[in-house]
């Protein structure tokens, strides 16, 4: 196509926008599977650089528990309270946030875990969950 070599057109071409920088936003913390049962859990700023860990686990083991063989949740942690909840996990002075939380991913996922059942108790964390 003769309009697509059209120098005129060449920014209707381009595959990454003028200025644009890559921003690592997400991260895989654990990715299981184990015969026909899988788990995925992910870190991901938001926007407002609030960051919400969520995670999906399919299969039949999660069938016996739920009654579908699928099964989401996700946890908010307000911008604010972000650092404070690294802190938990034994992380300071933090200037990557993704960074940080996945050193604690894979085996060390538990470590995740903990720490957000103890910030529940003194910071308003967001549970969503769906089968």
């Amino acid at each position: 196509m003769e309009w697509l070599e059209n120098p005129d057109y060449v920014e209707f071409n381009r595959a990454t926008p003028i200025g644009y920088r890559s921003t690592v936003r997400e991260v895989v913390l654990l990715q299981e599977k184990d015969g026909a049962d899988s788990r995925t859990i992910w870190a991901s700023l938001l926007p407002d650089d609030s960051l919400k860990i969520f995670g999906q686990d399919l299969g039949p083991t999660v069938e016996q528990f739920f009654g579908a063989d699928e099964y989401e949740f996700a946890h908010t942690i307000p911008s604010a309270y972000v650092h404070p909840f690294l802190e938990l996990l034994g992380a300071t002075e933090v200037k990557d946030v993704l960074g940080a939380l996945k050193h604690f991913g894979g085996p060390r996922y538990p470590e995740i875990s903990a720490a957000l059942e103890q910030a529940k108790a003194f910071m308003p964390i967001q549970f969503w969950s769906w089968f």
